[in-house]
């Protein structure tokens, strides 16, 4: 699925173009009506919360618009005028959206007053390098082999790590600054493990592509070792 929210300036706001492609509206329709409430907030007094748009060039399959980000407060204004089941379905996902983003936001600021998630994290960028260095041998090892997309393995490599640990990937805020202490040693345990796999199974000279179904496996299995049943619902 799409990524319904996204971050900005430290807040959290909607794009104008994915309300209106998740409530099966026309964007000229979905501006219309957030420019029709933006004036009329303005005729108000004395409003306790900040419903707020900010707008951006964007562009959407080779098509250049202007898109309306909208916070939680106006788009729940917005949202009021959309009606039926699918409408309110599509609600419901946003709402979750705003919150989970907002619970790492927060999650963020408070990791990074804490001393000891500090160090821990300093430590786990230590052996991210280290993996990045294997992981890119590991591309010239696919390239030499004939891979066109080598470069690829560094994202999937990643995205496989997190999913044998249970992790949701994302890029804002990072996974890594909205996790506790256990699950960055986790993470860093994994990869240790990716970088010990890659270098066997290169030096047996195995095929590139046979090596990421091996390390697909044997994280798999390197997890479970971990009892990392419980570790997708502590940080979900």
């Amino acid at each position: 699925m799409d990524n319904l929210v996204e971050l900005k300036r430290d807040e959290v706001f909607c794009d104008s173009q994915m309300v209106a492609r998740k409530f099966d509206q026309k964007h000229n329709k979905v501006v219309a009506i957030i420019n029709n409430l933006q004036t009329g907030l303005e005729e108000l007094r004395g409003i306790t919360t900040t419903p707020k748009v900010i707008k951006e060039e964007r562009e959407y399959r080779g098509l250049k618009y202007t898109a309306h980000l909208m916070n939680r407060e106006f788009f729940s204004l917005l949202v009021m005028r959309f009606r039926g089941k699918k409408a309110l379905e599509w609600q419901v996902k946003f709402n979750a959206a705003f919150y989970e983003m907002e619970k790492r936001l927060l999650i963020e600021i408070t990791n990074k007053n804490n001393e000891s998630w500090i160090a821990t994290r300093q430590q786990g960028r230590l052996v991210r390098k280290e993996t990045t260095d294997i992981v890119k041998e590991f591309v010239e090892y696919a390239t030499n082999q004939g891979s066109i997309h080598a470069k690829m393995y560094y994202k999937h490599i990643t995205n496989l790590t997190y999913k044998a640990l249970g992790l949701l990937v994302q890029r804002n805020p990072k996974i890594r600054d909205t996790i506790e202490i256990i699950n960055l040693c986790y993470i860093a345990m994994a990869e240790t493990e990716v970088q010990r796999l890659l270098k066997i199974h290169m030096e047996d000279k195995i095929p590139y592509k046979k090596i990421y179904d091996f390390l697909k496996e044997d994280l798999e299995r390197f997890a479970e070792s971990l009892t990392m049943g419980s570790l997708g619902k502590r940080i979900r």
